[in-house]
């Protein structure tokens, strides 16, 4: 049956072309050539013999076509100069002898005004869709693009879009109808020889042209990652994320100090329901860039982003303005926000956004570029751990700010030497801290950020508190979930190397025993309630209870004292404690399997 309604469309496709009215100056001069890579069962069989046989479109060599290769530039400009050519009364026949065949169709669509002076980079590389339709939509005069359809959007295309205008020129001429029931272009592939066939047909004859009624394109919110880059003031910039075909900016490679190494060049702040991002190109005005070795990937899955309700408002680019619909979220964070709402320009696959005041860039190697691809895996959750294994394995925790029981004067002098060195060597810290191969958690944090990022895995920073001291790690989204990476804690402090992942890929309930950070999971009270001193420590029931009545015992100043839970799950750790001003000086604390209790014993 489906071969029977094939071949019956073909058999209407061939009637509507042999019976339908040419343009003036379009009629066959040449017989039909059968091609051996288009059979009577291609779906441009009647397309390719019509193009053939009026002269638009020739073959690749003896009787071969080849349908399924991308047209080129030059064949793109070629096809227009002869559609122009023969609607004028010419023969279509072009002049071949200069030094590239397609110099005399070039000179003449410069002349007519089909192209432009440098608007292509190369002429030899295959046309984008978008590109064609540039071309194609000047190589008749206007009025020969009467509109038959009244489209006014379309799934992919935009005010960033190269070409847009002539694209939608020839939606509503009823030349191009998309590839889907909601007229998607995707303006950035190229196309074959067998598609251009059937658009010079339409072109050349009115009455095989489509009228259209494509329906409105669901929301598609997953996101993807892209290998395309932001060039903000020169500076570049990866990782960018793809969501409904609009590029995403997500705010935390602007928070990366390896990305932009001045924190006054950057803000961002969130008030009352509005998210303000702000550009300071005075402090841009000299800048370290980062000589890319690896991008992320293009076109991994993240998982469906949720459109946040955040207003956003964005100053000192040329998208200055406030905007709604402009945010999207991961599980409620990793903000990206629209670059079209930044005023980034779109040049090809990549985007430009220039502020008032140029920068002077100062290039340096990408140290993290490296090892990127060696730490690749067949899913997020185990690249996510091949990371963190090599950071641990790599790196050793600064001796000069916290050395290991028994190091020498010697080693301590040679890691400063190391230190000095790599900070004379480079500007970046990414770059510093894999030259000397010592860092603090700060460092450990940015280059695990860093490598997941470009590895397509969103993460983002945490800074908070680690057993009693400032410290700073990371969440990672992963199987659409955020959960938390301490490399600096899973490198214990030591000459021996030590590889642990107690702290890769844990949840809150694991972090919050040695950990506390400003969060929406398992958080902790902005003040000290006295309630809590009336909690029953002997009775807990939940982890919540159980920080509660330990900081209750710390802020009665006593010694000693049990917690005894009564449900699993209900010990809460010790992180809490660093969320308020408490005076104690030490603190040792062991679980009595006689009673049940975690008995603590605290030194003021």
């Amino acid at each position: 049956m489906r071969s029977l309604l094939r071949s019956l469309s073909a058999l209407t496709l061939s009637l509507v072309l042999l019976t339908s009215v040419c343009l003036a100056g379009f009629a066959p001069i040449r017989e039909d050539l059968e091609f051996q890579d288009v059979p009577d069962t291609h779906w441009a069989k009647e397309y390719v013999s019509q193009c053939y046989t009026l002269g638009l479109l020739s073959g690749t060599g003896g009787d071969w076509f080849s349908p399924g290769n991308p047209m080129k530039v030059s064949e793109a400009i070629t096809l227009a100069v002869r559609l122009n050519d023969i609607y004028h009364g010419g023969d279509g026949v072009l002049d071949q002898s200069g030094a590239h065949w397609y110099d005399s169709a070039v000179a003449q669509a410069l002349e007519l005004g089909i192209l432009t002076e440098g608007q292509f980079d190369s002429y030899d590389r295959a046309a984008t869709r978008a590109e064609l339709a540039g071309l194609l939509a000047h190589a008749l005069p206007q009025e020969e693009y009467g509109p038959i359809n009244q489209i006014t959007t379309l799934p992919d295309v935009d005010s960033t879009t190269a070409y847009r205008q002539e694209i939608f020129t020839l939606y509503n001429a009823g030349i191009l109808s998309g590839s889907d029931q909601y007229g998607t272009f995707n303006p950035q592939r190229s196309i074959t020889r067998a598609e251009v066939s059937a658009l010079a047909c339409r072109l050349a004859l009115p009455e095989t042209r489509l009228t259209l009624s494509l329906l409105p394109k669901p929301a598609d919110t997953t996101a993807y990652t892209s290998g395309s880059r932001l060039e903000l003031n020169g500076l570049p910039i990866y990782g960018l994320v793809r969501i409904d075909g609009k590029y995403y900016l997500p705010v935390e490679l602007l928070e990366d100090r390896n990305v932009i190494d001045n924190n006054s060049s950057f803000n961002c702040s969130q008030y009352d329901n509005v998210l303000s991002l702000s550009f300071n190109a005075y402090f841009m005005k000299e800048m370290t860039a980062l000589n890319y070795w690896a991008a992320p990937p293009e076109g991994r899955s993240l998982g469906k982003a949720q459109q946040s309700s955040l207003t956003l408002k964005v100053l000192g680019t040329p998208g200055k303005g406030t905007y709604q619909g402009a945010i999207f979220t991961l599980g409620g964070k990793y903000p990206m926000v629209s670059l079209e709402a930044l005023g980034a320009v779109q040049e090809g696959d990549h985007f430009r956004l220039d502020l008032d005041t140029p920068s002077t860039l100062t290039w340096e190697n990408d140290l993290a570029g490296g090892p990127v691809s060696s730490l690749q895996r067949g899913s997020a959750r185990e690249t996510v751990i091949a990371i963190h294994d090599y950071l641990v394995n790599t790196l050793t925790y600064d001796p000069l700010v916290s050395a290991p029981w028994g190091a020498s004067q010697s080693y301590l002098d040679q890691a400063a030497q190391a230190i000095e060195q790599a900070s004379q060597t480079y500007a970046l810290p990414n770059n510093q801290t894999l030259a000397s191969k010592f860092g603090i958690c700060q460092n450990y944090a940015e280059l695990f950020r860093t490598l997941c990022i470009r590895s397509g895995i969103p993460c983002v920073m945490v800074t908070g508190m680690g057993n009693g001291d400032s410290h700073a790690w990371n969440q990672v989204y992963v199987d659409g979930q955020w959960l938390y990476v301490d490399c600096t804690f899973d490198d214990p402090v030591s000459l021996t190397p030590t590889l642990d992942r107690e702290y890769c890929l844990a949840g809150p309930e694991t972090m919050v025993i040695r950990h506390y950070w400003d969060g929406d999971d398992y958080p902790m009270p902005d003040e000290y309630d006295p309630a809590w001193e009336q909690l029953d420590p002997y009775n807990i029931t939940s982890a919540d209870m159980f920080r509660k009545c330990l900081v209750a015992q710390v802020k009665l100043q006593k010694t000693s004292f049990s917690l005894r839970t009564t449900r699993a799950g209900a010990y809460g750790g010790t992180g809490c404690l660093y969320a308020y001003p408490l005076m104690w000086w030490s603190m040792s604390s062991r679980y009595n399997s006689a009673t049940g209790a975690y008995d603590f014993t605290v030194e003021y």
